[in-house]
């Protein structure tokens, strides 16, 4: 699913070109089993999703998502509405209000279609086809999503948010053509499928363009053109953070050595930590900005940004050593386990953007407060929250953000750096008392593999950069959470709700999950997380392999009538350049060839998209290229202090190096003979091709400087 990041917050417009695949497959029977279920009443109560919970007191006879279900309860063959979105999207609660709680829009879809509701976070495989089919439809896909199919689940209509007005016309106008000429519907429905197949055909050649490195070089440019050198970021009238691109931003500029890129990237991180899409009361990230400013939030909080923020802002502390960035991390750590953390050691995977009150009063403030806040002293507050009485952002209501310059607000107002803090202090204490007086926002408690996992390695980076035990502890914790509730047997699930795990995993929580293992193997050296990876990457090469091309599926089997391979990023990155990134580790650590070779078929099918500056939608996938383009080192550390010599290198930036440890004596190929008792040994290599060991850790940085 593509990243889309315009229009009403939940709505958005797709880009240009889609980069996953969907290869149509012979439409096999949809729909077919013979459980006969009550189709005439909502049983949405049933569920332990928290968007469909949200929906079973509408007055439309919802069902739940199964393609097994509705055939045989079918037998007026009505059309099928499927209206997809999550619990935290602000606009599919403003189309549930206005349309779907109105009895005069549920007498008509009940009399007429078969109404199915999909959580997206749930389903996302579904949610993919579907959106697929709007983009291409419309040009433009969103959520809500409310989808009008044929009978055998494919798609004749696709839109976002509507009015209600709006919806019955569109039911309307899609039932009477139903009625009288269904031969015309089925024939749109064909050219659809056959329009899914045409836009997102993978096109893939085993002739492999040689990579030159010079591509990245050439990529970086036309990307670099575009950015935003004032507010920082892209040039867009909303910003997303999207992680995976400041990642091999950084890592790009580290290894070149640029002093433009480096400024660019400094500047645009401190503005976004100090930005309206943080929390800066409680912590947290917000999950996007309305404006090209970074102003004012869409107020969702989601799992997957806030876990991808830690490494981050980690990794940037590592290299720039900014407080500001070690802070970022810490409230955003302190947030996390305050609201989203269940105490088994998952983590929840929303928070929603409303309450009772609307979008975002949970977290807003108006004048009366802010001056009742302020006292005497709200000119201080007002320089230092960035608060201009006389233009709020809606409705009187104002959002806090920090100013970038506290040194001269100390200099304008004559206080000292204690005097600030005790007021300021004073303040977070005043506006949280008035928070607490509000109606907290839901909580979506299901608990998402692949965003725990991204959890699992978020956690490491910042021990890594600061050398907690607790982040470890934590990430450890997680780990188990997965292992323990999620995995039956070698089988991993999707989700947990309820008690209950539920749904086969996809590529994106194997792959994720795998990496988690690898990084705690990689921060622990034990060799249960490199035999948990191995099994992992085992069951991948099984269930996910394509015939066609050299990349994974998203799904063990098609979805409806199409298979899916998505290679570009979202605000999440591209499994299948995760896996990739995974197999080429995992070929160095136990010296597997196939791994090894995989990774190199993955990367030569992918490297014909870097071009014409696109290659931004492919920054996890440069990551591992940029490794192979700029000599990527080994440091082997083997003996009693491995962990502790370890810690103290990976405070520093050093995105060119792959990591392996042992306190102990090992057979794994690149620790092999190198235990000598009583000694901890660091090993600076290239290619397997080591230099004299040395015993500290500045020795270690200056060969890997050399």
């Amino acid at each position: 699913m593509n990243q889309t990041t315009q229009g009403s917050p939940c709505v958005n417009p797709c880009k240009s070109t889609p980069h996953f695949l969907t290869l149509i497959l012979m439409l096999s029977v949809f729909f077919s089993c013979s459980t006969e279920i009550p189709m005439n009443q909502n049983n949405l109560n049933l569920e332990s999703s928290a968007y469909l919970i949200q929906h079973a007191n509408n007055p439309i006879n919802w069902q739940r998502w199964n393609k097994n279900l509705y055939s045989p309860n079918n037998k007026d063959e009505k059309l099928l509405i499927v209206s997809i979105g999550y619990s935290s999207c602000h606009w599919c609660h403003v189309m549930e209000k206005e349309t779907f709680e109105d009895t005069e829009v549920a007498d008509y879809m009940n009399a007429n279609f078969i109404s199915i509701k999909v959580d997206r976070e749930e389903n996302p495989e579904i949610d993919n086809i579907y959106m697929t089919a709007t983009q291409m439809m419309t040009g433009s896909g969103g959520w809500p999503l409310n989808v009008v199919c044929l009978p055998d689940g494919r798609p004749v209509y696709g839109g976002t948010y509507h009015t209600k007005a709006q919806w019955l016309e569109v039911l309307g106008k899609i039932q009477k053509l139903y009625e009288n000429d269904k031969k015309q519907l089925y024939a749109f429905a064909e050219k659809v499928e056959n329009g899914i197949q045409e836009v997102n055909r993978f096109e893939y050649t085993k002739e492999t363009a040689v990579f030159e490195p010079k591509l990245l070089q050439n990529e970086m440019a036309l990307w670099s053109s575009r950015w935003d050198t004032i507010n920082g970021g892209e040039q867009q009238n909303q910003k997303f953070i999207t992680p995976a691109k400041f990642n091999y931003i950084q890592q790009y500029q580290n290894l070149t050595q640029d002093e433009t890129i480096r400024t660019y990237l400094e500047k645009t991180l401190e503005t976004i930590a100090l930005s309206g899409i943080v929390d800066h009361l409680k912590g947290g990230f917000y999950r996007y900005t309305v404006d090209p400013e970074w102003k004012i939030p869409h107020f969702e909080k989601m799992l997957y940004d806030n876990a991808q923020v830690l490494t981050l802002f980690s990794n940037a502390f590592k290299e720039f050593k900014k407080p500001l960035f070690q802070s970022t991390v810490y409230s955003t750590i302190d947030f996390l386990m305050d609201k989203m953390a269940d105490p088994r050691g998952g983590f929840y995977a929303a928070i929603d953007a409303d309450n009772a009150d609307g979008e975002g009063r949970y977290y807003v403030f108006n004048e009366e407060e802010i001056k009742t806040v302020g006292g005497d002293a709200l000119e201080i507050l007002q320089s230092y929250y960035q608060i201009n009485l006389e233009t709020p952002f809606e409705e009187g209501h104002y959002h806090l953000r920090k100013s970038a310059n506290t040194s001269a607000l100390l200099s304008k107002f004559e206080l000292t750096a204690g005097q600030f803090q005790k007021m300021s202090m004073k303040w977070e204490e005043q506006f949280a008392a008035l928070k607490s007086k509000r109606e907290f926002p839901l909580i979506d408690t299901k608990i998402i593999t692949s965003w725990n996992a991204q959890m699992v390695s978020g956690l490491l980076t910042s021990y890594e950069a600061f050398s907690e035990d607790r982040f470890l502890d934590q990430a450890k914790k997680t780990f188990a959470f997965i292992e323990d509730q999620l995995m039956d047997g070698k089988k991993l699930m999707h989700t947990y709700q309820n008690g209950e795990a539920k749904i086969e995993a996809n590529l994106e929580d194997y792959a994720f999950t795998l990496k988690a293992a690898l990084d705690l193997y990689k921060n622990t050296g034990n060799t249960a997380y490199l035999e948990r990876a191995t099994q992992l990457s085992t069951s991948v090469m099984n269930k996910f392999v394509s015939s066609e091309n050299p990349f994974f599926t998203f799904t063990e089997n098609p979805v409806l009538f199409s298979e899916i391979i998505s290679v570009d990023d979202n605000v999440i990155p591209s499994a299948n350049a995760v896996m990739a990134e995974n197999l080429w580790i995992l070929g160095q650590l136990v010296e597997n060839k196939d791994y090894t070779a995989k990774a190199q078929k993955m990367l030569d099918g992918v490297v014909p998209y870097f071009s014409e500056g696109r290659g931004s939608d492919y920054s996890q996938w440069a990551q591992l290229l940029a490794k192979e383009a700029f000599s990527y080192k080994e440091v082997i550390i083997v003996g009693p202090n491995a962990q502790k010599v370890l810690q103290e290198l990976q405070q520093n930036y050093l995105p060119h190096v792959l990591f392996q440890i042992s306190e102990n004596e090992s057979d794994l190929p690149l620790v092999k003979d190198r235990f000598f008792e009583g000694e901890t040994l660091i090993y600076v290599c290239e290619n397997k091709v080591c230099l004299r060991p040395t015993k500290t850790v500045e020795d270690a940085l200056k060969q890997l400087n050399n």
